[in-house]
């Protein structure tokens, strides 16, 4: 009975210790954020908890009145953005120059994290970064029309120019780090990323995309898209190459144009049971960028819809998040959370 109690406590200590070792929070690599007294992170389990906040974790809140937050500022020309912008600052007290930047894009229908929006503000903010977020609304396919861009469009002027034109004003304001800036998308908000990086190879180091694809059901209204859950399929191999020409609807082609002309590094999460965005275009377009050098890490999640219905899912997809950012930017890092043990049990 001794050994066996031994053996236990021993156990029990050597977990503790591991656990400790890996949970270490990861200070910021960035220049601008060594120089500054951040606020305390927010750890991945309280994220996801009931508590909302009240800004004590690290984000200066979107108000007209708050003077680290502008909405909606004038284009040097004085005409109004198509869109209006929200740009969430970090609370580094001074002024530390430039930081490490994410651009936001939301687009409906909900998709990937989405739903998730403001949290995810909060979150990247707390790690350090200045996050611009650009809504971009609804979003329609303009496939048939002709001479319209091939591939999904806004129906509100957002473009890929419109997210590459605000990114740049923050760079020439000294307020992103032009050398540290990643755009997150999801769903057909993805799918803009994707063209905005086309569009500027050079201006972004990173990317994440969520749930990206191109195919959608025609017929339903963006508040009325009905997500079917179907048996998982399991991840197979990733696709370096075109599948026949037979087996692929005519939105792969594009995505591998777009893939084509990528730089950067680019992280992509999507659900096997997605009914919306197929599984398939996300692994398609990974084999793609990676056959074009791209730093390129994937997760697939086995019974996963389009929107992330999952709990599990979102505190795994938070954590490629932190990760992946930290790595590309040099913003802050919690370390591992006991909550992604249980995501991963359960």
């Amino acid at each position: 009975m001794k050994k066996l109690f031994g053996l236990i406590v021993a156990f029990s200590a050597s977990f503790s210790f591991l656990y400790i070792l890996v949970s270490m929070d990861q200070p910021a690599r960035h220049a601008s954020l060594k120089s500054v007294h951040l606020p305390p992170l927010i750890a991945i389990h309280d994220l996801f908890s009931a508590h909302a906040g009240s800004g004590a974790d690290g984000a200066v809140q979107g108000t007209a009145l708050n003077p680290g937050t502008e909405i909606g500022w004038r284009a040097p020309s004085g005409t109004e953005s198509a869109v209006t912008p929200d740009l969430t600052l970090p609370q580094t007290g001074t002024y530390p120059g430039p930081l490490p930047t994410v651009v936001l894009i939301g687009s409906r229908p909900e998709s990937g994290t989405s739903r998730d929006h403001e949290r995810t503000v909060r979150f990247l903010a707390n790690r350090g970064y200045a996050v611009l977020s650009i809504d971009c609304g609804a979003l329609a396919d303009n496939s048939g029309v002709p001479d319209a861009q091939a591939g999904p469009q806004t129906t509100t002027g957002c473009t890929a120019a419109t997210i590459r034109d605000e990114t740049r004003r923050l760079t020439e304001r000294e307020i992103a780090d032009k050398a540290a800036l990643a755009v997150i998308g999801s769903g057909l908000g993805g799918y803009l990323a994707l063209m905005t990086m086309a569009l500027e190879p050079s201006l972004f180091k990173a990317a994440i995309l969520h749930s990206t694809g191109m195919d959608r059901a025609p017929s339903a209204p963006d508040n009325q898209i009905a997500f079917r859950p179907q048996k998982a399929v399991a991840t197979g191999p990733m696709q370096l190459g075109l599948p026949d020409h037979g087996e692929i609807s005519s939105a792969v082609p594009a995505l591998l144009d777009l893939a084509q002309r990528i730089e950067g590094a680019v992280l992509i999460t999507h659900g096997n049971a997605d009914t919306v965005a197929p599984a398939e275009h996300a692994h398609i377009l990974a084999g793609a960028l990676y056959s074009s050098g791209n730093h390129v890490e994937t997760a697939f999640f086995n019974h996963e819809d389009h929107c992330y219905s999952r709990w599990q899912t979102r505190v795994q997809v938070a954590r490629l998040q932190e990760d992946f950012l930290a790595h590309q930017l040099g913003g802050r890092n919690g370390g591992y959370d006991y909550i992604e043990l249980l995501a991963k049990l359960f």
